[in-house]
């Protein structure tokens, strides 16, 4: 009975086949190598999207934080004020008595208001 033959058992098959593997070899590392350029593409391009976006939001931020700034408000008179206070509860049926304080404390309202002006704010 004769021995069935195999094409791998062929002594001119291994070249071949090597030579094979070698250019799908090559053809992957070019493969490799084009994927890992663009891969580099975009981690450059995401990375100054990032950049430009972080940007702009910082810039907006800074934009609205400037447009609708607290205003810082500081009590005027507040020793005036805690001593007319005072004279009315020490002199509730009698508030009249009080009058000079209210007069003093109206005016220092008054010279801050005018202040407030004059500074343009």
């Amino acid at each position: 009975m004769p021995k069935s033959f195999h094409y791998e058992d062929s002594p001119e098959s291994v070249p071949g086949e090597a030579k094979l593997l070698e250019e799908k070899d090559r053809v992957i590392k070019r493969q490799d190598a084009f994927y890992k350029e663009q891969l580099a593409r975009l981690e450059e391009r995401s990375s100054e999207f990032y950049k430009v976006t972080t940007e702009q939001y910082q810039k907006a931020a800074e934009e609205v934080e400037a447009k609708f700034k607290r205003y810082e408000a500081h009590p005027v008179c507040a020793d005036l004020q805690a001593k007319i206070l005072q004279c009315y509860r020490q002199n509730a049926q009698q508030t009249l008595s009080c009058s000079a304080l209210a007069d003093q404390y109206m005016r220092c309202v008054n010279q801050a208001k005018q202040s407030v002006i004059e500074k343009g704010g």
